[in-house]
Protein backbone atom coordinates (compact mmCIF):
# COMPACT_ATOMS: atom_id res chain seq x y z
CA UNK A 1 0.00 0.00 0.00
CA UNK A 2 2.96 2.68 0.70
CA UNK A 3 4.66 1.45 -2.53
CA UNK A 4 1.18 2.43 -4.33
CA UNK A 5 0.75 5.68 -2.59
CA UNK A 6 4.60 6.50 -3.10
CA UNK A 7 3.61 6.25 -7.16
CA UNK A 8 0.84 8.34 -6.67
CA UNK A 9 2.64 11.08 -4.94
CA UNK A 10 5.59 10.83 -7.58
CA UNK A 11 3.39 10.72 -10.38
CA UNK A 12 1.16 14.19 -8.84
CA UNK A 13 4.46 15.88 -8.48
CA UNK A 14 5.14 15.13 -11.83
CA UNK A 15 2.30 16.89 -13.55
CA UNK A 16 2.50 19.07 -11.08
CA UNK A 17 5.45 20.54 -12.11
CA UNK A 18 4.39 19.79 -15.89
CA UNK A 19 1.87 22.39 -15.74
CA UNK A 20 3.86 25.07 -14.01
CA UNK A 21 6.35 24.45 -17.31
CA UNK A 22 3.64 25.03 -19.80
CA UNK A 23 4.71 28.12 -21.97
CA UNK A 24 1.55 30.84 -22.27
CA UNK A 25 1.36 32.44 -25.67
CA UNK A 26 -0.92 34.74 -28.04
CA UNK A 27 -1.12 34.23 -31.58
CA UNK A 28 -2.30 36.95 -33.52
CA UNK A 29 -2.04 38.29 -37.07
CA UNK A 30 -1.24 41.28 -38.92
CA UNK A 31 -1.34 42.79 -42.64
CA UNK A 32 0.57 45.61 -44.30
CA UNK A 33 0.15 46.72 -48.18
CA UNK A 34 1.94 49.10 -49.88
CA UNK A 35 0.24 50.63 -53.27
CA UNK A 36 3.39 51.63 -55.65
CA UNK A 37 3.54 53.13 -59.04
CA UNK A 38 3.38 49.68 -62.02
CA UNK A 39 6.51 50.85 -64.13
CA UNK A 40 6.05 47.67 -66.47
CA UNK A 41 3.67 46.06 -68.91
CA UNK A 42 2.71 42.56 -70.66
CA UNK A 43 0.30 43.27 -73.30
CA UNK A 44 -0.72 39.71 -75.29
CA UNK A 45 -1.63 40.15 -78.81
CA UNK A 46 -3.71 37.64 -81.53
CA UNK A 47 -3.16 37.67 -85.33
CA UNK A 48 -5.49 35.08 -86.40
CA UNK A 49 -6.64 34.04 -89.94
CA UNK A 50 -9.10 31.77 -91.86
CA UNK A 51 -8.47 30.38 -95.21
CA UNK A 52 -9.89 27.43 -97.22
CA UNK A 53 -6.99 25.11 -96.54
CA UNK A 54 -4.20 24.57 -94.07
CA UNK A 55 -1.43 25.81 -96.26
CA UNK A 56 -2.96 29.46 -96.70
CA UNK A 57 -4.19 30.05 -93.39
CA UNK A 58 -0.90 29.52 -92.37
CA UNK A 59 0.99 31.54 -94.62
CA UNK A 60 -1.58 34.31 -94.51
CA UNK A 61 -0.80 34.47 -91.19
CA UNK A 62 2.74 35.30 -91.36
CA UNK A 63 2.55 37.54 -93.74
CA UNK A 64 0.44 39.15 -90.99
CA UNK A 65 2.63 38.60 -87.97
CA UNK A 66 5.50 39.47 -89.57
CA UNK A 67 4.47 42.90 -90.50
CA UNK A 68 3.44 43.36 -86.97
CA UNK A 69 7.16 42.18 -85.91
CA UNK A 70 8.67 45.10 -88.60
CA UNK A 71 6.03 47.51 -87.47
CA UNK A 72 6.69 47.57 -83.51
CA UNK A 73 10.53 47.28 -84.33
CA UNK A 74 10.18 50.69 -86.44
CA UNK A 75 8.76 52.29 -82.64
CA UNK A 76 11.25 50.98 -80.71
CA UNK A 77 10.38 47.86 -79.31
CA UNK A 78 13.14 45.11 -79.16
CA UNK A 79 12.90 41.38 -80.75
CA UNK A 80 14.07 40.59 -76.69
CA UNK A 81 10.96 42.18 -75.62
CA UNK A 82 8.56 40.42 -77.73
CA UNK A 83 7.93 36.68 -77.56
CA UNK A 84 5.32 34.12 -78.95
CA UNK A 85 3.39 32.09 -76.50
CA UNK A 86 0.84 30.30 -78.40
CA UNK A 87 0.49 29.10 -81.76
CA UNK A 88 -2.26 26.49 -83.62
CA UNK A 89 -4.17 25.57 -86.07
CA UNK A 90 -7.56 24.09 -86.36
CA UNK A 91 -10.09 23.30 -88.45
CA UNK A 92 -13.67 24.59 -87.75
CA UNK A 93 -16.79 22.48 -87.76
CA UNK A 94 -20.33 23.48 -88.05
CA UNK A 95 -23.28 21.43 -87.86
CA UNK A 96 -26.01 20.88 -90.97
CA UNK A 97 -28.66 18.81 -91.31
CA UNK A 98 -28.07 16.46 -88.73
CA UNK A 99 -24.13 16.01 -89.17
CA UNK A 100 -21.16 18.28 -88.76
CA UNK A 101 -19.29 19.85 -91.72
CA UNK A 102 -15.73 20.60 -92.07
CA UNK A 103 -15.04 24.30 -92.67
CA UNK A 104 -12.58 26.64 -93.01
CA UNK A 105 -8.88 26.10 -91.40
CA UNK A 106 -8.26 28.41 -88.89
CA UNK A 107 -4.48 29.77 -87.75
CA UNK A 108 -3.82 31.98 -84.19
CA UNK A 109 -0.57 32.96 -82.98
CA UNK A 110 -0.14 34.92 -79.86
CA UNK A 111 2.36 36.87 -78.49
CA UNK A 112 3.53 38.80 -75.54
CA UNK A 113 5.18 42.06 -75.78
CA UNK A 114 6.45 43.31 -72.26
CA UNK A 115 7.43 46.89 -72.03
CA UNK A 116 9.69 48.70 -69.30
CA UNK A 117 8.33 52.03 -70.07
CA UNK A 118 4.53 51.81 -69.50
CA UNK A 119 4.21 54.83 -71.22
CA UNK A 120 4.10 53.24 -74.73
CA UNK A 121 1.17 51.33 -73.99
CA UNK A 122 -1.21 52.91 -75.93
CA UNK A 123 1.36 53.35 -78.71
CA UNK A 124 2.08 49.69 -78.73
CA UNK A 125 -1.62 48.57 -79.24
CA UNK A 126 -2.25 51.06 -81.76
CA UNK A 127 0.45 50.21 -83.92
CA UNK A 128 0.10 46.49 -83.38
CA UNK A 129 -3.36 46.23 -84.41
CA UNK A 130 -3.27 48.83 -87.04
CA UNK A 131 -0.28 46.18 -88.59
CA UNK A 132 -2.77 43.66 -88.48
CA UNK A 133 -3.37 42.05 -84.64
CA UNK A 134 -7.17 41.35 -84.52
CA UNK A 135 -7.33 40.33 -81.15
CA UNK A 136 -6.11 42.27 -77.40
CA UNK A 137 -6.27 39.56 -75.17
CA UNK A 138 -5.16 41.79 -72.36
CA UNK A 139 -3.13 44.06 -70.72
CA UNK A 140 -1.16 43.83 -66.96
CA UNK A 141 1.02 46.21 -65.50
CA UNK A 142 3.60 45.20 -62.66
CA UNK A 143 6.73 46.61 -60.77
CA UNK A 144 9.58 45.20 -61.83
CA UNK A 145 11.64 45.86 -58.30
CA UNK A 146 9.22 45.31 -55.35
CA UNK A 147 11.94 44.31 -52.45
CA UNK A 148 11.32 47.97 -50.53
CA UNK A 149 7.88 48.41 -51.33
CA UNK A 150 7.23 44.57 -49.89
CA UNK A 151 9.90 45.61 -46.96
CA UNK A 152 7.55 48.52 -46.15
CA UNK A 153 5.06 46.16 -45.81
CA UNK A 154 6.43 43.32 -43.53
CA UNK A 155 7.19 46.20 -41.37
CA UNK A 156 3.75 47.55 -41.59
CA UNK A 157 2.16 43.58 -40.92
CA UNK A 158 4.59 43.32 -38.23
CA UNK A 159 3.49 46.17 -36.12
CA UNK A 160 -0.26 45.59 -36.51
CA UNK A 161 0.37 42.24 -35.05
CA UNK A 162 2.42 43.30 -32.54
CA UNK A 163 0.13 46.13 -31.28
CA UNK A 164 -3.10 43.25 -31.18
CA UNK A 165 -0.51 41.13 -29.05
CA UNK A 166 -0.05 43.77 -27.01
CA UNK A 167 -3.35 44.49 -26.34
CA UNK A 168 -4.29 40.75 -25.72
CA UNK A 169 -1.18 40.71 -22.79
CA UNK A 170 -2.87 44.17 -21.15
CA UNK A 171 -6.39 42.47 -20.89
CA UNK A 172 -5.02 39.50 -19.54
CA UNK A 173 -3.01 40.68 -17.35
CA UNK A 174 0.26 40.02 -18.42
CA UNK A 175 3.08 41.56 -20.34
CA UNK A 176 4.37 40.39 -23.99
CA UNK A 177 7.32 38.45 -24.03
CA UNK A 178 10.36 37.55 -26.73
CA UNK A 179 8.27 36.88 -30.24
CA UNK A 180 8.62 33.02 -30.66
CA UNK A 181 7.48 32.17 -34.55
CA UNK A 182 6.78 34.21 -37.50
CA UNK A 183 4.76 33.20 -40.58
CA UNK A 184 4.63 35.05 -43.53
CA UNK A 185 2.21 35.16 -46.60
CA UNK A 186 3.09 37.53 -49.26
CA UNK A 187 1.79 38.82 -52.43
CA UNK A 188 1.69 41.14 -55.77
CA UNK A 189 -1.47 42.10 -57.26
CA UNK A 190 -0.83 43.24 -60.98
CA UNK A 191 -3.39 46.08 -62.01
CA UNK A 192 -5.24 43.99 -65.15
CA UNK A 193 -7.26 45.55 -67.64
CA UNK A 194 -9.06 44.26 -70.78
CA UNK A 195 -9.12 45.87 -73.90
CA UNK A 196 -10.86 44.19 -77.27
CA UNK A 197 -10.52 46.79 -80.14
CA UNK A 198 -10.50 46.36 -83.90
CA UNK A 199 -8.37 47.74 -86.55
CA UNK A 200 -10.96 50.38 -87.29
CA UNK A 201 -11.75 51.54 -83.44
CA UNK A 202 -7.30 51.76 -83.30
CA UNK A 203 -7.32 54.19 -86.51
CA UNK A 204 -10.10 56.42 -85.23
CA UNK A 205 -8.58 56.48 -81.90
CA UNK A 206 -5.12 56.48 -79.97
CA UNK A 207 -5.49 54.75 -77.14
CA UNK A 208 -5.02 55.92 -73.94
CA UNK A 209 -3.60 53.98 -71.39
CA UNK A 210 -3.15 54.35 -67.41
CA UNK A 211 -0.87 52.43 -65.76
CA UNK A 212 -2.07 52.95 -62.08
CA UNK A 213 -0.77 51.45 -58.93
CA UNK A 214 0.25 47.77 -57.79
CA UNK A 215 -0.66 46.92 -54.06
CA UNK A 216 2.29 44.91 -52.48
CA UNK A 217 0.40 42.89 -49.61
CA UNK A 218 1.85 40.95 -46.64
CA UNK A 219 0.38 38.92 -43.90
CA UNK A 220 2.07 37.43 -40.78
CA UNK A 221 1.19 34.47 -38.45
CA UNK A 222 3.19 35.82 -34.84
CA UNK A 223 3.49 33.76 -31.82
CA UNK A 224 4.49 35.83 -28.88
CA UNK A 225 5.16 34.69 -25.14
CA UNK A 226 3.51 36.29 -22.19
CA UNK A 227 4.98 36.64 -18.75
Amino acid sequence: MKKILSIFIAIFCAVAAFGQNIQRTVSVSGSGSVKVPADAAKLTFSVLTKASTALSSVQDNAAKMNKVYDALKKIGIAETEISTTNYSLYQETFYKDGKNEPGQYVTSNNIIVVLDDVEKSGLVIDTAISAGVNQMNGISFFVKDSGAALEQARVLAFQQAKEKAAVYAREAGCKLGKVLTITENSGSYPVVREYAMDAKMAAANSTTISAGNDSLAVSVFVVFELK
